[in-house]
């Protein structure tokens, strides 16, 4: 009797280990589908990272590509794509060192640039005259550029022209003009916007010192 009952729970136990092995198996498989499914998501996850990933290099990649064509431009090609940008319609020649003219608010204007140097030279000229042998006003325009030149960044100069019996004024300057300097549309604006200034100084110093001379 004893025999019977030790082989009965024997079996019992038996029957609950296969049941407890199996239940584990289909564990361990289900934890294996979930792990490959989880894998794939990740695949995908991760290739459709790489693949934005890649597309964002290349845009920054072509980004810099533009960029450093933009710093390797010359001065003078740089120099007549911003004229372009500002309006000015200008007349030049093909030569490298050919002399770009232009017009900017009524007032004529020469440049000398060169794509191997990184400075440009402006020129304003003949915008003003006195009579050469009227040694009252050659007289005032000479202090009226000397006072202009110490409050202005453009130079203002006179040119004697001895067989119109002349004097001419003119103004000059040299600025630098490269692809990293920000804004450079404004920044040549604002350079021509001196020329102007310059001419307002030597009219108004000749002014005041008639009114000066007057009041004596």
């Amino acid at each position: 009797m004893e025999i019977i009952i030790v082989l009965a729970i024997v079996a019992v136990v038996g029957i609950y280990a296969n049941k407890y092995m199996n239940k584990r198996s289909e564990t361990e498989v289900k934890n294996k589908e979930s792990e490959q499914v989880l894998d794939d998501n990740i695949t995908v996850v991760n290739s459709g990272t790489s693949d934005q990933t890649k597309v964002e290099l290349k845009s920054e990649s072509n980004n810099k590509e533009d960029n450093v064509m933009e710093e390797t431009k010359g001065t003078r090609d740089l120099f007549l794509e911003t004229l372009t940008k500002i309006g000015c319609q200008y007349e030049t020649g093909d030569g490298e060192d050919d002399d770009i003219n232009f017009g900017y608010q009524g007032e004529y204007f020469v440049v000398r640039a060169s794509n191997n140097n990184r400075f440009i030279h402006i020129y304003d000229t003949h915008w003003g005259h006195v009579e050469l042998y009227n040694i009252d006003e050659f007289s005032r325009l000479k202090k009226a550029i000397n006072e202009s030149n110490i409050k202005n960044s453009v130079t203002a100069v006179y040119t004697i022209d001895e067989a119109g019996s002349n004097v001419h004024v003119h103004c000059k300057s040299v600025i630098l003009f490269t692809p990293e300097i920000p804004d450079i549309a404004d920044y040549l604006r604002l350079e021509l916007s001196e020329y102007f200034r310059v001419h307002e100084t030597v009219n108004m110093e000749m002014a005041k010192q008639r009114d000066a001379e007057v009041s004596k």
